[in-house]
């Protein structure tokens, strides 16, 4: 038999050996450890021109959560009581989100949008909206029974006034 007609075939260990190494050097370099958060917690808060206003919260307590004992407030302009409230409902699966926006929000904004609320997302860049579960705070933005004038830090920071904040990733 000629030689010519013979096909060399690479040994099975030489490809698995390949097919790992390949596979090692063209992994995507590994996500950041994230702790498990105990509660939910608001990850990100738009305050937009008009009613271009959402807060979302996030779960990543590494369960299902059960939202009915969980309620958004808002307190307007340094107020010491909520003037607007609203309960949650439905259950966020870990490592989601649930977005509560104003009811006139733009199309893009109400397209992920879980519940729509033109009392509790109602708010400009000097209130607060606190998230609360059977009745406790778990996370706020901004302080209750204080008024920072029209809006949370110098002007310019960032911190409430026509602007979206975003929780910084190692936080959860």
């Amino acid at each position: 038999m000629s030689t010519n007609h013979l096909i060399r075939r690479p040994s099975i260990a030489l490809l698995a050996f390949f097919l790992v190494a390949t596979t090692v050097a063209f992994a995507p370099p590994p996500l950041p450890a994230r702790a498990a958060t105990t509660d939910l917690l608001i990850s990100e808060y738009i305050e937009g021109s008009s009613f271009n206003k959402a807060i979302e919260i996030y779960n990543g307590t590494g369960a299902t959560v059960d939202l009915s004992t969980y309620s958004l407030e808002l307190y307007s302009n340094g107020a010491a009581t909520a003037s607007q409230s609203v309960g949650l409902s439905g259950v966020l699966s870990d490592d989601d989100v649930y977005v509560v926006a104003h009811a006139s929000a733009d199309p893009a904004i109400l397209t992920v949008t879980d519940l729509q609320s033109s009392s509790v997302a109602n708010f400009n860049g000097d209130d607060s909206v606190v998230l609360r579960n059977s009745g406790v705070v778990v996370d706020a933005f901004g302080q209750i029974g204080v008024d920072p004038g029209t809006q949370w830090g110098p002007e310019g920071t960032g911190l409430g006034a026509d602007e979206t904040l975003v929780r910084k990733a190692g936080v959860c």
